[in-house]
């Protein structure tokens, strides 16, 4: 998936008012350096957890589907709910984030999550073949809801939890713990699931959401006196001030920033075209070239890697380069690692070779695109107002997603009847390369 803020969906899971831009985001709020450390230890740790299993759950659940179903669905079942999901609740998510305090909002989405998890291990045994997609689809439901919550009230929480100073090294740090877990999840992963099962990766993911919960329990979040005050008054507001015109607020800010404008211009472009990606790679490895499951864990693994290398680096990449030459040498190497992909599964057919050179592309890829989400991840938090934050994160996300599910039917019907589906990526890799670099000259 791509946010641009661009991110890639092959696992999952964690974006951003109408007033001057003044940073006011940490005025009432002061976090020692010390502190500030000792938040993102507990941040990494819980990611560290929340991330490998959930990787290898996301992982698996698609290779059960697949070989349940034989369905490019079977990867691309997320991308078509999860922007729906974001449309319904973009407005209620964006104003809920900004008025209530946030450590309150990823709890409750963490403990409805692990219910969820509950309930899909009591429910999944009594449906068979295509009926499956019954309860996982109403699960990923619930589970987007959560994650929507969740991601958005952590990126709109990040003053609270460290200092200005250390922005940056907690976005990093983060994605470097979520990449390091992501190398690792795909092949074990895959082996859990084939020894033991698909009942007890869901038992795996319910342990380790419960560790995560109790980690989050355990950090403190430092409030302004603004949003303690925000949320004394929540009732007697909601009476005078409809929620579609305070959400509106951030909709107002977006279009008069051309930047952030342009951003979301080409990320929703992109983003319809890398669906092609998440469905075809898997399918065009089991289905058109009939390599079976294993390569696909090695490049899962690649984009990985790669996603931990970026992550290092862009913790020392100059904050005085400017955020366009940042966006443009971190986007053209990630389309053109795409389109090269779909070369060489047109080229080669050996599992040695697709395995080799699909990795290494991968590792290009996840490398790149780490780079573009953690810097414009970092600009958006540093330029966007701490009481529009919600809002605006909760917009972006919408907008930047509400193509995919279009993309996903469209290329699946695609990989379905076109036997050479490398081909598409191809052409969608030349698309999206011509469009990128035209608009890159409006930054």
């Amino acid at each position: 998936m791509f946010l641009f803020i661009i991110k890639i969906y092959f696992n999952e899971n964690k974006n951003l008012i109408v007033r001057p831009i003044i940073m006011e985001n940490s005025s009432n709020i002061f976090v020692t350096d010390k502190e500030s450390n000792i938040q993102i230890i507990k941040d990494i740790t819980s990611n560290m957890i929340s991330s490998l299993t959930g990787n290898m759950f996301s992982f698996s659940l698609g290779l059960m589907l697949l070989n349940t179903t034989h369905s490019p669905l079977s990867f691309g079942l997320e991308m078509i709910i999860m922007p729906i999901v974001n449309l319904v609740f973009v407005v209620p998510i964006g104003n809920i984030v900004d008025t209530i305090t946030h450590k309150k909002i990823i709890i409750l989405s963490l403990i409805t999550r692990f219910f969820a998890l509950l309930a899909l291990s009591a429910t999944i045994g009594l449906f068979k073949n295509d009926y499956l997609f019954i309860p996982i689809t109403i699960f990923v439901i619930i589970n987007t809801i959560c994650s929507s919550f969740n991601s958005t009230a952590y990126s709109a929480a990040i003053h609270e939890v460290v200092n200005q100073n250390h922005i940056q090294k907690l976005s990093s740090f983060t994605q470097a713990a979520s990449s390091l877990s992501a190398i690792i999840a795909p092949p074990l992963g895959m082996t859990i699931y084939t020894l033991l099962g698909f009942k007890w990766m869901i038992l795996l993911e319910i342990f380790a959401s419960l560790l995560s919960f109790l980690i989050v329990l355990s950090m403190h979040f430092h409030y302004s006196s603004k949003k303690l005050e925000k949320q004394i008054l929540q009732e007697e507001n909601s009476k005078v001030t409809s929620q579609i015109k305070k959400f509106a607020s951030g909709l107002t800010y977006i279009r008069q920033q051309s930047l952030i404008m342009e951003m979301i211009t080409i990320g929703t472009f992109v983003n319809f075209f890398f669906t092609s990606l998440t469905i075809g790679m898997p399918y065009i490895i089991t289905n058109n070239l009939n390599l079976g499951n294993s390569p696909i864990s090695f490049l899962e693994s690649g984009n990985s890697l790669g996603m931990l290398l970026g992550s290092l680096l862009v913790g020392i990449i100059p904050d005085k380069l400017a955020i366009k030459t940042k966006i443009f040498w971190s986007l053209i190497p990630t389309i053109l690692s795409f389109t090269f992909l779909g070369i060489i599964f047109t080229c080669l057919k050996d599992y040695l070779s697709i395995t080799i050179l699909g990795t290494l592309l991968m590792t290009v890829l996840g490398f790149s695109l780490i780079i573009l989400n953690v810097t414009t991840q970092v600009f958006l938090q540093k330029k966007v107002p701490n009481d529009l934050l919600g809002r605006v994160m909760s917009s972006i996300m919408t907008i930047n997603t509400s193509v995919m599910p279009i993309g996903t039917l469209i290329f699946t019907l695609l990989f379905a009847h076109i036997h050479q589906g490398a081909w598409i990526l191809i052409s969608n890799g030349i698309i999206m390369l011509i469009y990128s670099l035209w608009r890159m000259t409006k930054l």
